[in-house]
């Protein structure tokens, strides 16, 4: 869903330029050593043997890894070269930073790209990118069983005919196993509205009330910073108001400032619709602001800066699951939950069939100037296997997990570290800890709660018997509270919700947005700049000092970006949602 300004159209021209003069492979041989340090992986001597006799090659990658680092530095890492013979050289992405690469044809091997769909159709109009069909055509067969219809996607959508990407987050549906704590949203905290008595709910203005009344009685931290209940952040671009609201009444963002309802199925622009759910959600963030609980640093502040005001007790109501308080600042009670009332569905409770995933975006691609081709693809062959997606998210057979009684459970260090809360053996399990879980786990195109052939997560801590071993006091009193005992931890507390008609969850996710083919190169630029515009002037309308000035100023930017010619873009978009609605047929 993170999604940053678009790309623009001379940066693909210097792409078409650059990648055409074909200025070296990105590859290289290199020895084992033990070392984990770039600069000695540059000095690596080549002809290097794996076990099994096999040259040793490095691949260098673009992705999630959290930093620059050397697969061999991580036991993980090490187990990869141990399988495959490759030893993986880790660059942090940025997109800045990608865009420079590839204008000096300088792409590294495996590129996890973030800018879709431009940046992807601009690479392969280059020819920057290695067309997969004739390897998979004899090979693969845990990426062409794993994910069919984003094969398709990728070929007869993106492609022209070829292959040239492999889609992430492809889900299989599990209405049995809920997740733990939803998805995005607004996740609020626990222990202060228990404290207000749990005042019902029965629309926005009421949500709205009952956070003024919980920072009414918690206007600080116990170290002094002010308290608010709402917040926002900015190097994710829209992120804030484009995906917990619009999320929260069965929406989805796609590219080019669209959102997507799976209640409806139609297309809705999130600048132009003057009564469309995007300017709903600024309003609703206004009225906030206007009441004095929505934090000011929103439109200066990093997510990082976010994340960490979450964990201090800063900001009362968290924008995903992922961001939750520090229990040894916040108390035992300090969770966050989605309260029912204010907005009408629950999103990601349970897993939801997603077959082509999330497309373009996080697609993960191999660089035409890849040395080794044949060996990348083997890789993501290998991290697509249940072998090794659950090897890059739960450990190593044997030491972190293992098969117990004929089923996996988790051991060792893995183990504690997972039922104490990440108190015991800390942070053993994070992306830069030695032992490297997670960290390769971008590579893979199946998400980690799909199941493997023995019926359980390939992120074994996804399992319904992990879920329930981690629950915290605050989980147990949110999940009894609603109900009445039956619920075991939060997600199983939504269902029941669902269940009384307290909440919606969608039942089926559409793919008819992410079918659409991408639009002109002209077109995104105008996207591209209404995007910019709007990141801009964010603050500018979520502080207006009356409705009468936010209707204003929403009548003003809608204005300026009609006149950066946003409808002829926009017909564009709407003429490739009609072709969707006609391709779709094909994959049903």
């Amino acid at each position: 869903m993170r999604k940053t300004k678009l790309w623009k159209k001379t940066t693909a021209v210097l792409v078409c330029t650059a990648m055409l003069a074909g200025l070296g492979a990105c590859s290289k041989e290199t020895e084992t050593g033990g070392a984990g340090t770039a600069a000695q992986a540059e000095s690596a001597k080549a002809g290097e043997e794996a076990d099994d006799g096999e040259e040793v090659i490095t691949l260098t990658v673009m992705g999630e890894v959290g930093n620059d680092c050397i697969s061999i530095d991580d036991a993980i890492g090490r187990k990869i070269k141990e399988e495959l013979g490759i030893v993986l050289e880790c660059t942090m992405v940025t997109n800045d930073k990608l865009k420079v690469m590839a204008a000096g044809g300088d792409l590294p091997d495996i590129i996890e790209l973030h800018e879709a769909p431009t940046m992807a159709k601009s690479l392969i109009d280059a020819g920057a990118l290695y067309p997969m069909d004739s390897w998979l055509e004899n090979n693969g067969e845990n990426i062409k069983t794993k994910l069919p219809d984003g094969l398709k996607w990728s070929k007869d959508v993106l492609g022209g005919g070829q292959t040239y990407v492999l889609p992430v987050a492809i889900e299989v549906t599990d209405k049995e196993n809920p997740k733990k704590n939803g998805f995005v949203g607004f996740f609020t905290r626990w222990d202060y509205y228990k404290e207000l008595g749990c005042p019902e709910i029965a629309s926005e203005d009421d949500y709205l009330n009952v956070l003024k009344q919980m920072v009414d009685a918690h206007p600080e931290t116990e170290d002094g910073k002010k308290v608010y209940a709402l917040s926002g952040w900015t190097d994710w671009g829209l992120w804030p108001y484009k995906i917990s609201y619009p999320f929260s009444f069965g929406y989805e963002n796609l590219d080019n400032n669209q959102l997507f309802s799976h209640v409806t199925g139609e297309l809705e622009d999130m600048f132009t619709k003057e009564d469309g759910i995007f300017w709903k959600s600024l309003a609703f963030f206004n009225k906030a602001y206007r009441m004095g609980i929505m934090d000011p640093e929103a439109f200066t502040m990093k997510n990082a800066q976010y994340h960490s005001k979450v964990a201090n007790g800063e900001v009362l109501v968290a924008a995903a699951n992922w961001d939750t308080p520090d229990l040894a600042i916040c108390g035992e009670n300090a969770g966050m939950y989605v309260l029912p009332g204010a907005f009408p569905y629950i999103a990601g409770i349970y897993p939801l069939e997603s077959r082509l995933g999330y497309t373009t975006t996080n697609a993960i691609c191999i660089s035409a100037n890849c040395k080794y081709p044949e060996k990348a693809m083997e890789l993501l062959e290998y991290l697509n296997s249940d072998e090794g997606s659950r090897l890059v998210r739960t450990g190593i057979q044997g030491e972190d997990w293992d098969v117990v009684d004929g089923k996996p459970e988790l051991t060792g260090k893995r183990l504690d570290n997972f039922i104490s809360n990440n108190t015991k053996e800390k942070d053993y399990a994070e992306k830069t800890s030695p032992q490297g879980i997670g960290k390769y786990a971008w590579m893979c195109s199946t998400q980690a709660i799909n199941p493997a052939a023995d019926g359980y997560p390939y992120d074994l801590t996804n399992a319904k018997e992990y879920t329930m071993l981690s629950v915290s006091a605050a989980d147990k009193d949110f999940s009894d509270y609603y109900s009445a005992g039956k619920a075991q931890y939060p997600g199983e507390a939504y269902v029941q919700l669902v269940e009384d008609g307290k909440m919606k969850a969608l039942d089926t996710n559409r793919i008819t947005g992410k079918l659409m083919e991408p639009v002109s190169d002209e077109a995104v630029k105008i996207f591209s700049k209404a995007d910019e515009y709007f990141q801009a002037n964010i603050a500018k309308i979520i502080t207006c000092e009356d409705e009468a000035a936010f209707e204003t100023q929403k009548q003003k930017m809608i204005t300026d970006i009609l006149a950066m010619g946003y409808e002829k873009a926009l017909t564009q978009v709407q003429e490739q949602f009609a072709k969707a609605k006609e391709m779709e047929k094909q994959f049903q």
